[in-house]
């Protein structure tokens, strides 16, 4: 689905002002969960009055969007220990704190609007059941090989280059899911090690870049990939079909 401008500086607007707090105030559990809950209001007041945002879509699709991105990191730190969270937690099940799983929703509505913009190029869905199919036969892959090669130099690694190579030879993303990615591979990890190092929020094992390993380099592009296309789908899903005004005969 297509994003508007506004509602791209909305959504990327929120994740970055979030973003900024936890380079300077991760440690501050109270003052973190007032401020992702202030921003969570926020966003979603401006999404819907000035973003052109649908209340009864937008809720239920970050609702998705923050599920998909918390369940996946708390699956990662907490049942497989692949990298742990340095800084105080509110939940007795969990070592992630409820503002940072929160702010997943964030992330992940971001990446969907960029997804949506047209000022990255044209973008087309994949072919189907197939496309959807191979995408996530994708991601199961490389994250059964996360949680058990964690640790490995190489294997750590491999399978996220391995998958990008898959995805972009055989799905060919188009081409602002191609931008998309290269965005994802030069911004994300320096946002990492300003997490890592300013805001002291996680740490990794193999943190050959700044404390940033390169499977998380990797897993960033093909995430952004796999989301950019998903999305519009899962969002196309929540949107109510339009009923026709014409008078039945």
């Amino acid at each position: 689905m297509t994003a508007s401008d506004r509602g791209v500086v909305v959504d990327v607007g929120a994740m970055l002002a979030v973003g900024i707090a936890v380079c300077l105030a991760s440690h501050r559990l109270s003052f973190m969960t007032a401020l992702v809950a202030a921003a969570l209001v926020v966003r979603l007041l401006l999404a819907c009055t000035w973003g052109g945002r649908a209340l009864r879509v937008e809720l239920p699709f970050f609702a998705l969007c923050t599920l998909i991105g918390a369940a996946n990191d708390w699956n990662t730190v907490v049942r497989h220990g692949v990298y742990v969270y340095s800084v105080p937690t509110d939940l007795a099940w969990s070592t992630i704190p409820l503002w940072m799983l929160l702010y997943w929703g964030l992330v992940l509505r971001a990446i969907a609007s960029l997804a949506g913009s047209a000022r990255l190029g044209e973008t087309r869905e994949g072919a189907g059941v197939f496309s959807v199919a191979a995408q996530l036969a994708l991601v199961l892959a490389t994250r059964q090989a996360i949680y058990r090669l964690w640790s490995d130099p190489v294997w750590s690694w491999a399978p996220f280059a391995i998958g990008l190579l898959v995805y972009v030879l055989v799905l060919r993303p188009p081409q602002r899911a191609r931008r998309l990615a290269l965005v994802a591979l030069v911004v994300g990890p320096p946002v990492e090690m300003a997490f890592i190092h300013f805001g002291g929020l996680h740490r990794y094992a193999l943190g050959w870049f700044f404390g940033v390993p390169l499977w998380i380099v990797l897993w960033w592009a093909l995430g952004v990939l796999v989301f950019a296309d998903l999305a519009p789908r899962l969002e196309r899903a929540l949107t109510p079909a339009r009923r026709s005004l014409a008078p039945s005969v």
